[in-house]
Parts: structure tokens; sequence; C-alpha cells
């Protein structure tokens, strides 16, 4: 994080499913299953298409983007399904 290179889509769905498994372990496939995980990395306009809809992950927390109006917005556009 912070280092603005931005992981694969296959990889951060590695991550993100080793977590809900992990979380599987700990607290049943039903808790794991309902809870929301985020991707925390570099998401920005160009990329969220992409990084938003990997299994697994339920969202963003998006940093620098969110600084600028306009790109914070396409970026909830393509995650609210009005963008592609």
């Amino acid at each position: 994080i912070g280092t603005g290179l931005t992981p694969t889509p296959p990889e951060v769905a590695q991550v993100h499913g080793l977590i809900r498994s992990v979380l599987g372990q700990m607290l049943g496939d039903s808790e794991a299953g309902a809870m929301r995980l985020l991707y925390g990395g570099s998401v920005k306009p160009s990329n969220a298409a992409n990084l938003l809809f990997v299994p697994d992950v339920n969202g963003a927390l998006v940093g620098g983007a969110s600084l600028k109006a306009e790109d914070f917005y396409e970026i909830l556009s393509v995650y609210a399904g009005t963008q592609s």
C-alpha cells in the first residue's frame, strides 16, 4: 500500500480468498461469507472495474483518488454498475 503498484486481479483474488478461508476456519463459513472484505491498494478510475469485481472483494478503501471528485465519482460509477 502506498507504492502505486497494483497487483493483478488473480493476485488480489488469491489473497482475498486466503483471508476468507482463514476467517472461515476461525469463525465458521457462514460468518466468513457474510463478512465484507475491502481491497486496500491503489484504486483509480483506470483499474476500478478490474479490482472491484474480483471474487471475495466487497469494496475498496480509496486513497488518493478520493481527493479528486471526478476520479472518485468514476470509481463510484464503476462500483454502482453505471459505467464500464
